[in-house]
């Protein structure tokens, strides 16, 4: 368990001057070589435009904890007895690994282990009569990123373009239990550990650091293929931004505004209008760089906003409402080289 709570994402920033003048620019680091700015590293809950230097190599493992326990008809809490999924658990264990394989060039690779718990009422009035679980090796994605932009080497700021694919690695061949399976074989891509797609993903970051501070923004945007079983999942487009403070050589803080814009996902052929939504999260988050390289970040996405899929005048024990998160947790323990 000591393990889970470790976790993964961005890698940690490699250690150099901070570019943009102040009391630790470049030029007043080379009176003092013995003397390192104070950074900060890489912030928990999202990516940035940094690209490696050729050579380097960073890893790191990220834990994920995401909790759906309400549903909403938009951003409205339903508070009825709804039958269909009504209580949804997700854990997540990322293993990433960074490499600068050329000048301005790095590559990426992000192999996600799952455990996804989801319970179920039917009948009338529903009644708890399911708890299904699947946990396994998820979708592997791969990608590669090009510095536009290096602060490191005297631009202003660092700018990065990247390109890459989810592969279909996760068994996406998981089945419905009765009474469910009446209605449709397979569970939904939402709920197997891969969609059976290949997705391309693109990807727009840029990062800039000012004496103790560092600024980030990042875009991500995945295009599903045709999925296992007549599935597909929506198209999604993910934006952050965020704000992160060396304190000292050894603590950051940070906070982080993460959007998640999710298309409605096709099961068995058919548009299933209760997926997909806008939600907007707040990430507070603390990091610990316990050796020049090695940190353990941790962050708390609070929802600020949430405008969910789904029918807005059903019968009230129909299940066709979307299913929100009420709590979730980052951690993240990584390595440079």
């Amino acid at each position: 368990m000591a393990c889970l709570t470790l976790s993964t994402g961005v890698p940690a920033v490699q250690a150099g001057p901070v570019m943009g003048g102040g009391s630790d620019s470049e030029a007043t680091l080379k009176d003092r070589p013995d003397t390192k700015p104070v950074k900060c590293v890489g912030l928990i809950n999202m990516s940035n435009g940094l690209v490696l230097p050729k050579g380097k190599a960073t890893a790191s493992i990220k834990y994920r904890y995401v909790h759906k326990d309400t549903l909403y008809d938009g951003g409205d809490a339903k508070s009825g007895n709804y039958g269909g999924k009504y209580d949804r658990l997700n854990q997540s264990v990322q293993l990433t690994a960074k490499a600068g394989l050329f000048e301005d060039f790095e590559a990426r690779v992000m192999v996600p282990f799952w455990d996804k718990e989801v319970k179920r009422k039917a009948g009338n009035p529903p009644a708890h009569v399911d708890t299904d679980s699947v946990s396994g090796l998820g979708d592997v994605v791969v990608m590669g990123r090009y510095a536009l932009m290096s602060q490191r080497k005297g631009d202003w700021m660092s700018l990065a373009f990247g390109a890459g694919l989810k592969l279909p690695t996760g068994d996406a061949d998981h089945k419905n239990e009765l009474p469910f399976s009446n209605a449709h074989t397979y569970i939904g891509p939402g709920g197997q550990l891969g969609t059976g797609s290949w997705d391309p993903k693109f990807e727009l970051g840029a990062t800039k650091f000012v004496d103790r501070s560092r600024f980030d923004v990042h875009f991500m945007y995945t295009i599903p293929g045709d999925g296992a079983h007549g599935s597909r999942k929506g198209k999604q487009f993910k934006y952050d931004f965020g704000y992160g403070y060396a304190l000292n050589k050894y603590f950051d803080v940070e906070l982080e505004l993460n959007g998640v814009d999710q298309d409605c996902h096709i099961y068995d052929g058919e548009l299933s209008r209760a997926s997909g939504g806008h939600t907007v999260f707040i990430t507070p988050g603390i990091h610990w760089k316990m050796a020049e390289k090695c940190h353990f970040s941790m962050g708390v996405p609070l929802v600020i906003f949430r405008d969910l899929n789904g029918y807005s005048a059903t019968p009230d024990r129909n299940s066709r409402f979307g299913l929100g998160e009420e709590f979730q947790v980052v951690t993240r323990l990584a390595f440079s080289f």
